[in-house]
């Protein structure tokens, strides 16, 4: 496992806030050299840490359906079920879970008519899931969204 000191978290703190900054516009605002900063983002790039992406806001690009779908699956089909819905380009982010659901993604559509298509004829077609309940997200006060899938 790695580590990061308290200088590294600082560091990405800022790149999480505009990863354009340069190597000199950090090192001012952390007091330390340009030359500093370039070492550790390098280093924090090669140990996986740190990954510079491009973010979007999915309803500047037609995405403005923001929806929670949690699944109750027959356990024996849990791997496929996971790799079905993670192969998905609506689905941006999957995870088993504990508690009442065993899986939780969320995902994004241009409508609610896409998001019922979506959920009668692609959730509906996977065998193994018991049941699902759909969540939509109404104001989104924080998060990240990744890149949008090559298609929209």
């Amino acid at each position: 496992m790695n580590t990061i000191d308290q200088l590294d978290a600082k560091l990405i703190q800022l790149l999480g806030q505009d990863a354009r900054q340069n190597s000199n516009s950090l090192a001012k605002q952390l007091n330390t050299s340009s030359a500093t900063i370039r070492r550790r983002v390098k280093k924090l790039q090669e140990s996986g840490i740190l990954h510079v992406i491009g973010v979007v806001d999915p309803s500047e690009v037609g995405l403005s359906v923001n929806a929670i779908i949690a699944f109750k699956v027959a356990h024996d089909n849990m791997k496929t079920i996971l790799d079905t819905l993670a192969s998905w380009r609506e689905i941006t982010w999957i995870a088993t879970t504990t508690g009442r659901f065993d899986i939780l993604a969320r995902g994004r559509f241009t409508s609610t008519n896409e998001l019922s298509k979506f959920l009668t004829e692609q959730v509906g077609s996977i065998k193994g899931v018991t049941s699902s309940e759909t969540f939509i997200c109404m104001d989104v006060k924080k998060g990240r969204e990744i890149p949008p899938p090559p298609t929209l």
